[in-house]
């Protein structure tokens, strides 16, 4: 599990770091998603490394929070996000 540092602007639109740990860079954004009081990520960097990415404004996280409530499977979904298993695209 990595250690990462998310600069964020909250709720009340203060800026803040919080540090989080989380598997893969999607695991730490879907974490981030289902925290409500976070209204966007301003940066992201994996300690280890000194990775950074881009960030996401409070539009994108909105959206990403409505399709993060349309998904009912949370244990196959960190499976997908932490790469045990891989998305069947199949229809």
């Amino acid at each position: 599990m990595d250690e990462y540092i998310i600069t964020i602007i909250d709720s009340d639109d203060e800026t803040a770091n919080i540090k989080s740990y989380a598997e893969t860079i999607e695991e730490l954004v879907d974490n981030i998603v289902c925290m409500e009081a976070i209204k966007a990520i301003v940066s992201v960097t994996r300690v280890k490394d000194k990775q950074t990415w881009n960030t996401i404004d409070s539009e994108s996280l909105t959206l990403l929070r409505e399709y993060r409530q349309g998904i009912t499977d949370n244990i196959g979904l960190r499976d997908i996000l932490i790469g045990k298993e891989e998305l069947n695209e199949e229809s």
